[in-house]
């Protein structure tokens, strides 16, 4: 099952089960850490390596995580050992299901950015290249600077403020959506579920 049961909870004809927050917040950090240096990488130092390695192992945890089984997320395997003596505190899965299909949508996207519309060609070089220097320039001199924008970069914005959001101050804004869209009737409530400070609550 996708999912984890909790006998004093779960009913019979629950379609959802749940998931732990702990685990979630931990391997949030995780993945904060590794998107911010290669955030860092590309935008001081030009250097796509890290971040085409990153990217990719985000969308392949996402994929896990939304159709396979969370359990298996790359990041919640690697700090699951460490937190295994911690306490649970088991949230409905559905809403975290929603948020991580938000994130697979922006993480793919990056992708095909990164790809199909070619970042880093040598036909973009100059024009990157100039407002890296411009960038780094402003940063010498102690000036306000305006990191230079496109899709893929926006992208990134808000996969890391997401991830920041959930690892630091346990705002899960995709569970905030899925409340939203309930409420509206866009999307079918599930009953029985259970979000952090009572964000999905409807």
């Amino acid at each position: 099952m996708y999912w984890e049961k909790l006998k004093w909870i779960t009913q019979s004809w629950d379609k959802y089960w749940f998931v732990n927050e702990v685990e979630i917040r931990y391997a949030a950090w995780l993945s904060l850490i590794f998107a911010l240096f290669s955030f860092y990488l590309i935008m001081i130092k030009w250097n796509f390596d890290l971040a085409f390695f990153t990217i990719w192992t985000i969308f392949l945890d996402f994929i896990l995580k939304v159709f396979i089984d969370p359990k298996y997320s790359i990041f919640w395997m690697i700090v699951r050992p460490f937190i295994k003596n911690k306490p649970k505190l088991m949230v409905g899965a559905v809403q975290k299901r929603f948020a991580w299909s938000i994130g697979l949508i922006l993480s793919l996207f990056v992708i095909y950015c990164m790809l199909l519309l070619s970042w880093n060609l040598e036909t973009t070089n100059v024009e990157v290249l100039s407002k890296i220097e411009l960038l780094n320039q402003n940063i010498i001199n102690g000036k306000l600077f305006v990191i230079p924008m496109n899709p893929a970069i926006i992208a990134c914005f808000l996969c890391i403020f997401f991830m920041f959001l959930e690892s630091v101050f346990w705002i899960c804004v995709g569970c905030k959506m899925y409340k939203n869209l309930v409420k509206k009737g866009i999307i079918k409530k599930i009953p029985n579920q259970n979000c952090v400070n009572g964000s999905c609550e409807v």
